[in-house]
């Protein structure tokens, strides 16, 4: 997101805002539905293991299971490469889901924009 500000002050009317949810249908453009996204991890099993602000996103099961290997294997750390690998790799998924759902949001404002633009030209 690092062309947010500039797009927000070129285009700010078009640009969408992080901290707030979508505005459309998150199903607009999928005619069969999406699979919704579920937290494996539940509230209490992140609150006994002091999952920080942060850390508590879709990904904090395989964070519990790397943290739980790397104490079942202390010294040896190095044995719970799958599970670091497994908790990297959805963090690196849920960032692209992320970048995909802003992007969507961002061009679903500009084709908002443009059809009442078209809609404003038409009944003038």
């Amino acid at each position: 997101m690092g062309n947010a500000v500039g797009l927000y002050l070129t285009k700010p009317d078009t640009t969408p805002d992080p901290t707030k949810d979508p505005s459309f249908d998150p199903n607009l453009g999928f005619p069969s539905g999406r699979k919704e996204r579920v937290m494996v991890a539940t509230v209490a099993e992140m609150e006994s293991a002091k999952l920080s602000a942060e850390e508590r996103d879709y990904c904090a099961h395989h964070l519990l299971n790397y943290r739980a290997c790397r104490r079942e294997e202390w010294p040896w750390v190095y044995r719970c490469h799958h599970e670091k690998h497994e908790y990297l790799t959805c963090e690196y998924e849920d960032y692209v889901l992320r970048m995909k759902e802003y992007e969507r949001e961002r061009r679903l404002l500009e084709r908002q924009k443009r059809i009442q633009k078209k809609q404003g030209l038409e009944f003038s």
